[in-house]
């Protein structure tokens, strides 16, 4: 899932979401451009809980934001992403499945990627619809990505857990509103934003754009009636996952 899904999911659990909180829930999805291995923030969760709370227990906000994001425990990309029951993958590639003609159409990517692609256009039409209805995340997020202190406390135990560059860990926490769309979010953002990775990852520059937006803008209509239902089962398996935590 995208940044504010994860904040919004934290956020019906926890009531509030602290900082490190945010910083450890967005974290997973930053740990490649921090030269660190993707699949591995993933799922570092449980692990690093456990690190936190026998070396750092000052970072357990941010582990539990961490562990809230993965998949192991069984977090918000477990479900979206792994495992949903009835499904091959997760819920957003059930859902992607039926869009992946026109995502292959707006992306022109390779077919190898549509699948994957699809799912991340569930993934943005959730991201919209969310901040449609709760404006004010994106403000809450971004001020976290912006708190220096919650930054250099962030990295500094990131970096000690994984044996990464604390200041590699900051810059990325910087870099992620030209990541994502999270100043503002749009459809035409969330397009922007993906035909940038697509030159930068798979050296496709022509995307067309406008198509890609008007997608978003598709499912995010069309999709919305199964939003609620879905977040709510979410948000009920992932506070049981940290139940512990």
């Amino acid at each position: 899932m995208f940044p504010l899904v994860h904040y919004f999911v934290n956020r019906q659990i926890y009531g509030s979401v602290p900082p490190l909180m945010a910083l450890g829930a967005i974290f997973p999805d930053l740990a490649a451009g921090a030269g660190l291995n993707r699949d591995r923030a993933h799922e570092m969760g449980a692990d690093f809980y456990g690190w936190c709370r026998n070396n750092a227990p000052e970072g357990l906000s941010l582990a539990i934001g961490v562990a809230s994001h993965g998949i192991n425990p069984q977090g918000v990309d477990y479900y979206s992403d792994e495992f949903w029951p009835g499904s091959q993958k997760g819920w957003c590639f059930l859902q992607g499945e039926p869009y992946m003609p026109q995502v292959a159409a707006a992306t022109r990517l390779p077919e190898d990627l549509i699948w994957w692609k699809a799912h991340n256009f569930v993934e943005m039409s959730y991201e919209l619809i969310t901040d449609r209805d709760h404006p004010e995340l994106k403000q809450e997020l971004l001020a976290a990505l912006r708190d220096h202190a919650a930054q250099q406390k962030a990295a500094m135990l990131l970096a000690a857990y994984t044996g990464g560059n604390p200041e590699l860990i900051i810059g990325m926490f910087n870099h992620a509103p030209n990541i994502f769309a999270l100043t503002e979010v749009s459809a035409s953002q969330l397009a922007f934003k993906q035909d940038i990775s697509y030159k930068l990852r798979h050296n496709v520059t022509n995307a067309d754009t406008a198509a890609m937006a008007g997608l978003i803008e598709q499912m995010s209509r069309e999709l919305r009636d199964g939003y609620y239902p879905f977040m709510k089962q979410l948000i009920s398996l992932t506070a049981q996952s940290l139940s512990d935590y």
